[in-house]
This record gives structure tokens, C-alpha cells and sequence, in this order.
């Protein structure tokens, strides 16, 4: 028969097993109440600190006088970055002032206030485009964190589950010791035959679960306007939405465009990862209002407002472009 003292190994197993249980339980309960925060926690970029200024994006027509004279002085970049500040009128006074400017004379009053101006409204610019940028860079942080958080949840299944299936091993393990001791053969093969059963089924279970999902809401959403190339943008300034939209050259796609070929490349590899895993693929609703996000999706969607992120930024590079083509000295042609 078995002894008080044969039990204590049975005891103290099974207790740690419950305090590992009780103690996963908790932490998963702070998990879940954290990934709820995190994924509800929409981007709410205060206005206030934007320029307050409306800018009106301007078009120079090709081969015309204006075109001309400004080309003769500016470089593209610079001259689309005007165009979409809306500053063309202010440079082509500016540059005609420059070629009647004597070398010999001290630069007069009005050329000096037209370039104050065209700094000033570039500083404002900068303002507008900063707060753009803010604000996808935001999602992009919070989809990126909220996928984090995600991976970790299943980490965190996955370490219960090979624990719990270790555990079993070991108990199995220790009760037929015991009852081989006691010359319970029979019994202890039983419970060989039961731990493995435990540790397979677990095992199985473990395969067969789906990843978890997280509720994610972007009614803001700064990829839908893209991925639609809507007239007019209700997210992004009107300077950066043309900035954004407006063609390089005659004979090239707009920033929209490209960005639009390259996020279709990601939807469909997506499509296909899904495709070939045994669960239905689910079409993600990447350009809508919100949907439940796997940490692979919401990876997906970092990835696209990433590459938005870049070109946003890259329009302050354009931006000190121009500024640097204002302020240097003229060459007379």
C-alpha cells in the first residue's frame, strides 16, 4: 500500500502545477487588459500645434514664362516643393527683382521681404508636414506594439502548454515509480500509457491553435486615402496630399502610385501566407474603418505606413532643398 510519506512527491508537484496555473492566469489577465488598451488607443494628434495656415497648392504650366525663368534658377525637387507650398507666384517675383539687382547695389527692400516671406511660409510648411508625419508614425508605433503584444500572448500560451505537457511527463514518471515500488506493474504501465496520451494530446492541441487576434480600430486611417487616391484628402494637408499625389515628372507615377503598387505586393503575399496555412484565409481590411488583427497583419500594416512614414519625411529634405535655393546667391544667365 502506499505510505503518508509516498504521497509528499504527489503533493508538491501537483501544487507547484497550481500555483504555475494560477499565476499564468493572472498574468494573462494583465496581458489581455494591456492589448485592449494599446490596440483602442487611437491617434488623436491635437491640431493646435499645426501652423494654422491653408495652403494652396499651385501648378507651373509647361513651357510657359513663369516655367522658364523659375527652371533656369531652381531644380525640380525644389520647384515641386514650391508648387505644392503654393509659393510660384512669390519666386517668380523674386527672381525677376534678382535679375535687375546691380551687383554694385545694396539688395533692396522689397526683394528682402518676399524672401522673408517665402522662408516664413516654408517654416510653416515644415510645421504641417511634421504634424502628417506625427501622425502615421504614431499608428505605425501603435500597430507595431499592439503586434508585439500579441506575439508575446501566444509565446506565453505556447511556454503553458509545454509546461503543463512537461509536467505531465514528470508526474506520470514519479506515479509509476511509486507504484513499481509497491510491485503495482500493472497500474504504473496505466500510468505511463496516461502521461503520454497527456503530453501527445497537449502536443496536438498546441499545433492545432489559431493565432490570437486583437480587436484594432483606425477610423483615421492614412492608407485608405492612398490605396483609393481619393480628389481630396480628410487626413493629410492639402500641400503634403499633393505633394503625395502629384507626378514627379510627365513620363513617371505620382509617390500615391508607387506606394499603391508597393502595398499591393504586401496584400497579396499575405493572401498567399494565408492561403497556405490549413485555417481559411480572411481578407484583412487593411484600408477600412478597423478590423481583428493577427500579429502577422497588424506586421503588415506597420510595414505600409512605414513606407508612407518615409516619404513624408523625405519631403523635408525637398523642402530644405528649396530653402537653400532661395537664400544662396543668384547666378545671372
Amino acid at each position: 500500500m502506499l505510505t503518508q510519506r509516498s504521497y509528499l512527491p504527489w503533493v508538491s508537484t501537483f501544487g507547484l502545477l497550481l500555483v504555475a496555473t494560477l499565476s499564468g492566469c493572472l498574468s494573462n489577465r494583465q496581458a489581455m487588459s494591456t492589448l485592449k488598451r494599446v490596440a483602442s488607443d487611437n491617434c488623436h494628434i491635437d491640431s493646435s500645434g499645426t501652423s494654422g495656415y491653408v495652403f494652396h497648392p499651385t501648378n507651373l504650366v509647361p513651357g510657359s514664362a513663369d516655367d522658364s525663368l523659375l527652371r533656369r534658377r531652381y531644380g525640380d525637387r525644389g520647384l515641386r516643393m514650391a508648387q505644392a507650398v503654393g509659393l510660384t507666384n512669390l519666386l517668380v517675383q523674386m527672381t525677376q527683382l534678382e535679375q535687375h539687382q546691380q551687383t554694385d547695389q545694396p539688395t533692396s527692400l522689397r526683394y528682402l521681404a518676399l524672401r522673408q516671406k517665402l522662408t516664413d511660409q516654408l517654416q510653416l510648411a515644415n510645421f504641417d508636414i511634421a504634424t502628417a508625419a506625427a501622425l502615421v508614425d504614431c499608428d505605425s508605433k501603435r500597430a507595431t506594439l499592439t503586434a508585439t503584444l500579441l506575439t508575446r500572448r501566444e509565446n506565453s500560451r505556447e511556454k503553458r502548454m509545454t509546461i503543463s505537457a512537461i509536467t505531465i511527463g514528470a508526474v506520470a514518471v514519479i506515479g509509476a515509480s511509486l507504484l513499481n515500488l509497491h510491485e503495482q506493474h500493472l497500474t504504473a504501465d496505466w500510468f505511463h500509457i496516461a502521461g503520454g496520451v497527456g503530453e501527445g494530446g497537449l502536443g496536438v492541441l498546441a499545433l492545432r491553435q489559431k493565432p490570437p487576434r486583437a480587436e484594432y480600430s483606425h477610423p483615421r486611417n492614412p492608407l485608405r486615402e492612398i490605396w483609393t487616391h481619393t480628389g481630396t484628402s480628410t487626413v493629410f494637408p492639402p500641400l503634403v496630399w499633393y505633394y503625395l499625389t502629384k507626378p514627379q515628372t510627365d513620363n513617371s507615377q505620382s509617390l500615391a502610385d508607387a506606394l499603391h503598387s508597393r502595398w499591393e505586393l504586401l496584400v497579396s503575399l499575405d493572401e498567399k501566407a494565408g492561403n497556405s496555412r490549413k485555417h481559411k484565409h480572411r481578407e484583412i481590411a487593411y484600408f477600412g474603418d478597423g478590423d481583428t488583427y493577427t500579429a502577422e497583419e497588424l506586421t503588415v500594416r506597420a510595414a505600409m505606413l512605414g513606407q508612407l512614414e518615409t516619404e513624408l519625411r523625405l519631403m523635408n529634405n525637398d523642402l530644405t532643398i528649396l530653402l537653400n535655393e532661395i537664400v544662396r546667391p543668384s547666378v545671372k544667365r
